[in-house]
């Protein structure tokens, strides 16, 4: 079930279009004889309702089938998280909440978080949860799961699952056992070789729990720059956000939706303070 306040947030986000699906028209009743002259047919499938975004981008123009394509020719994107008066007056923590905006401010996708609060009392940050992202027709374009894992070393190593509705794994993000800075490889869904391999930094201490609020992790394959992720402060926003740079524009919709699954394990990792 997806959770209210994703939608709510869609709905008071002033940069937002809600595509409005018609209404279905009242069946007409005839009062005389009528002869039919074919079969009745099913109905044809609903297609999905469309993203209201332009979909003309430079010299090329394309159709947006699934939720994650309007991440296409991005040069970034930022998630914020979104803070509840309630959230700094209980002891544990709720359930996350999240803004992923365009460069120009522009709202993509609501994401909320789905977990039980034992778990979040239990295991804090590390908890399992499912994060469900909602796009700007208030459909679900992505789905990320992520289960229960202690750590890489001795233990089950964390990953997350990046999900795509019906039910299809688009690929996931598994951690490496490393000590002396973080190692992720993000595996493609349908062959789960390793596509992307994400590094953060340098001497972060043991096991590598010990990052700075403000870090920055390389996003590589085959020795060459794909894109970056960091996390910093915004002054002009009094918070922190976790960025993404897309530094190669022939990165595919399909390979930006699992670059931004890494974002938020890393969210989770490392920069969440609230247990």
């Amino acid at each position: 079930m997806l959770q209210n306040d994703a939608v709510r947030t869609l709905q008071y986000d002033s940069e937002i279009r809600v595509a409005q699906q018609s209404s279905n028209t009242e069946p007409r009743v005839y009062d005389s004889h009528v002869s039919i002259t074919s079969q009745p047919r099913p109905a044809p499938e609903v297609p999905r309702i469309p993203l209201p975004i332009s979909t003309v981008t430079g010299s090329r123009t394309f159709i947006p089938l699934a939720g994650y394509d309007c991440l296409a020719d991005l040069p970034s994107v930022h998630i914020e998280q979104t803070f509840e008066l309630n959230d700094s007056l209980t002891a544990v923590s709720s359930e996350n909440r999240y803004v992923v905006r365009s460069p120009l401010g522009d709202a993509i996708f609501a994401a909320s978080e789905s977990s039980t609060e034992k778990n979040r009392l239990v295991w804090g940050a590390g908890r399992p949860f499912q994060m469900h992202l909602l796009d700007k027709t208030h459909q679900e374009a992505l789905v990320f799961r992520k289960k229960l894992a202690l750590g890489s070393l001795c233990c089950r190593p964390k990953n997350l699952e990046i999900w795509i509705p019906p039910g299809n794994v688009l690929g996931r993000v598994v951690q490496s056992p490393t000590f002396m800075k973080p190692v992720f490889y993000i595996e493609d869904g349908n062959t789960n070789d390793p596509v992307f391999c994400v590094e953060g930094p340098s001497n972060s201490g043991f096991c590598c729990f010990c990052l700075p609020k403000e870090s920055f992790f390389r996003i590589h394959s085959g020795g060459d720059m794909r894109a970056s992720i960091d996390h910093k402060w915004v002054n002009s926003k009094s918070q922190y956000t976790t960025n993404i740079y897309f530094k190669d524009s022939k990165l595919t919709a399909k390979e930006r939706a699992l670059i931004l699954g890494a974002a938020f394990l890393l969210e989770y990792m490392y920069f969440q303070t609230r247990f």
